[in-house]
């Protein structure tokens, strides 16, 4: 295999990283909130509404911009579009923890979502970067980044909120920090970026930028009259068949991970009258799928994947999806048999998520190759990127509300969420 060049990996990677650390850190500020109206201005009846929106609105905002910003990294080159990418994350981020209401926060939510295209930026340096022989290997790594991130930005959130308060012998006479109780955790976030955005300007090249001439090559003669007439020839089209369905299948994807991060709190602590299992085990659960999936990503996919190929490995990660959520309602029937037989059908769903998570990483595989040129790169996984956004804006929202509706109206023994799962 060809050997990865560690020095680019290791800023993309960084790059990658730093995103959720900004998209996450907010997440513990959000259920505060709930209970805090002299920060949020409105109704406690109404702030749970509020607090999703916040939650959701980048994904929305991002599902607007994420493909034009690939598109872009296509003309202006892969480094420069990043950088701008990860400047809007620090500015946003920053600015939300000086937000003393909740349209502030919003708006600071939509500015994160509108200048964010990173993701899908990435995966096209990362295919700039390597071939078949590595690429199972590299791309194995980028879930295992977010994963980091994602784990930093909540510890952020949480322990350095409201400062003054928890820790009175460092700020104990900061009044600017007890009127904005969550700059210090947005602040240190916006750091994480700053530091990114210093290292890709000293390096140079981080992921190689699109050149009409490759090293080595001779420069082309100057064209003659008559070849300066013809004209150039067409970009070829994104939209094939082939694009087509695995934009399709990414799609799902992205709606099933997205929808099942939200289910599971909720299943949970649902008591099992409706339709729950009646402990709380959620934060555990997400946290050992989590564990479970970084590993499957970083060292049994590439060993998966250079045994089958990506396209029989990513039929084997699909295969999985539909025992996750027959794990559920099988968990929900069982409550009665004792919490060591529900711990024992999650176990299996851990095992099955871990299998499906490989699909993840094969599906980013699976749409570089299919790129019609290297040209098209930032424009298709851009596509790509905006697909995921639409599923994870819906995705949370729409489970939640159908598991309340089959349970409202005791639809399948309120277990008709589960079926429609398993169905997509």
């Amino acid at each position: 295999a060809t050997p990865l060049p560690r020095l680019q990996l290791s800023i993309l990677l960084l790059m990658r990283c730093a995103e959720p650390v900004a998209y996450t850190v907010i997440f513990p500020f959000i259920n505060e909130v709930r209970t805090e109206s002299e920060v949020t201005h409105v109704p406690k009846s109404k702030v749970g509404y509020y607090a999703g929106l916040v939650e959701s609105v980048f994904a929305m905002v991002q599902f607007f911009t994420v493909y034009h910003w690939g598109a872009l990294s296509d003309r202006l080159g892969r480094k420069i579009v990043a950088l701008i990418g990860i400047v809007g994350a620090m500015l946003s981020v920053a600015a939300f923890g000086l937000s003393t209401s909740l349209p502030m926060m919003i708006l600071t939510r939509c500015i994160a979502g509108a200048m964010n295209g990173n993701v899908a930026i990435v995966k096209s340096m990362m295919a700039e970067i390597t071939d078949e022989t590595n690429q199972a290997r590299a791309y194995s790594l980028m879930p295992v980044a977010w994963a980091l991130g994602a784990t930093v930005g909540p510890l952020l959130g949480g322990y350095l909120s409201h400062p003054v308060e928890r820790y009175p012998e460092w700020f104990g006479g900061n009044t600017f920090l007890v009127k904005y109780p969550y700059f210090l955790p947005c602040f240190v976030a916006s750091l994480v970026n700053l530091l990114v955005i210093i290292i890709g300007i000293v390096t140079e090249n981080p992921a190689g930028e699109i050149a009409i001439v490759t090293e080595g090559e001779p420069m082309p003669a100057a064209p003659t009259d008559a070849e300066s007439q013809e004209p150039a020839p067409e970009k070829p089209s994104i939209f094939t068949d082939q694009i087509v369905r695995v934009l399709s299948i990414s799609f799902f994807m992205f709606l099933l991970n997205s929808s099942y991060q939200a289910l599971i709190p909720l299943f949970c602590y649902s008591p099992y009258e409706a339709g729950g299992i009646g402990f709380p085990p959620s934060s555990l659960l997400l946290s050992v799928t989590g564990v479970a999936a970084m590993f499957s990503q970083a060292f049994l996919f590439p060993i998966v994947e250079r045994r089958l190929g990506p396209v029989r490995t990513f039929r084997f990660a699909m295969s999985g999806l539909p025992f996750i959520y027959v794990a559920l309602p099988v968990a929900h029937y069982l409550v009665p048999l004792g919490r060591s037989t529900v711990w024992t059908v999650l176990a299996f769903m851990i095992v099955a998520k871990t299998i499906g998570h490989m699909g993840v990483v094969c599906n980013s595989i699976l749409i570089n190759n299919a790129a019609p040129s290297r040209e098209s790169l930032g424009q298709l996984n851009g596509l790509v990127q905006s697909t995921g956004s639409l599923a994870r804006a819906f995705g949370p929202a729409g489970i939640t509300s159908l598991f309340a509706f089959s349970q409202e109206h005791n639809l399948l023994d309120g277990q008709l969420v589960h079926l429609v799962l398993i169905t997509v």
